[in-house]
């Protein structure tokens, strides 16, 4: 994923993609462009909103930087202003769970997420969502949870058993969405997880990112022989500055597209 000076672009055809999610997301977003490159002709307009920790409707913080929620941020009247393109827009909603562990309920995170879907619907977006890690937290014992929670979460205080309720009540409202046209639902095996119940597992990323992107039925075939990249996770944080951030106490903000690829790719970060 190289960068290169903006090209003279006006002649290509983008395929507008939208990408919304947090950690996972985040960690493996080079090979989620290469697998789409790799099956898309056409360059693509990338706009993201993703982030560690990052929550679907409230500032979130990582150590000394926070971002919007995504619901709320600044992508929403860019993708609004910039719908002018022919090809059919695809979107991408995944990790969703953060929210819970923030201690939010239920009916807050779903009106989030309608939100977001509101806005995709608006430009005839084909959106796909990824359920929450039911049947991998199911399986957590109070260590583990323990340890989990301490590690991405240290300030909340959710118990192993309100969360096991939560996720599965989100998980079934979730669910219900994919009786709307042009939504698809994707659920993951408990086994392509780590030992976190919300991250995958390094050797199985590229077949499981195929999967979920399989439903826009684009080429995801194995001729395509993506590898993951142990350096991957590493690429948002040194090439992808977000329009609006606040880090040690002050706001900053970046020009949007951040970043433009050799094949004309338009990396759009929120």
């Amino acid at each position: 994923m190289s960068s290169t000076e903006p090209l003279d672009c006006q002649q290509l055809l983008y395929q507008p993609v939208i990408l919304l999610g947090a950690s996972n997301l985040t960690r493996d977003f080079p090979l989620i462009i290469r697998l789409l490159q790799a099956s898309i002709e056409s360059p693509l307009e990338i706009y993201t909103a993703m982030g560690h920790g990052r929550s679907y409707g409230n500032w979130s913080h990582l150590l000394y930087r926070a971002l919007p929620g995504i619901s709320k941020c600044e992508i929403w009247d860019v993708i609004s202003a910039n719908n002018t393109e022919t090809r059919k827009p695809i979107a991408l909603l995944t990790d969703i769970g953060n929210d819970l562990i923030y201690g939010q309920s239920v009916d807050v995170i779903f009106g989030w997420i309608e939100s977001c879907i509101s806005q995709l619907q608006k430009i005839d977006a084909r959106i796909t969502i990824t359920l929450l890690p039911e049947e991998s937290i199911s399986q957590l014992s109070t260590i583990r949870f323990e340890l989990t929670r301490r590690l991405f979460f240290p300030k909340n205080k959710t118990s192993l058993t309100d969360l096991k309720q939560r996720v599965q009540l989100l998980n079934r409202r979730l669910s219900e969405l994919a009786q709307q046209d042009q939504i698809a639902i994707v659920k993951i095996p408990s086994d392509w997880y780590g030992f976190d119940p919300i991250h995958y597992r390094y050797s199985r990323r590229a077949t499981l990112w195929k999967r979920i992107l399989s439903d826009w039925d684009f080429s995801f075939s194995s001729n395509h022989s993506i590898q993951n990249r142990w350096f991957d996770f590493l690429y948002s944080f040194y090439h992808l500055q977000p329009a609006l951030k606040r880090q040690w106490g002050k706001t900053y903000h970046s020009p949007q597209p951040t970043q433009i690829l050799d094949d004309g790719t338009r990396i759009s970060v929120f």
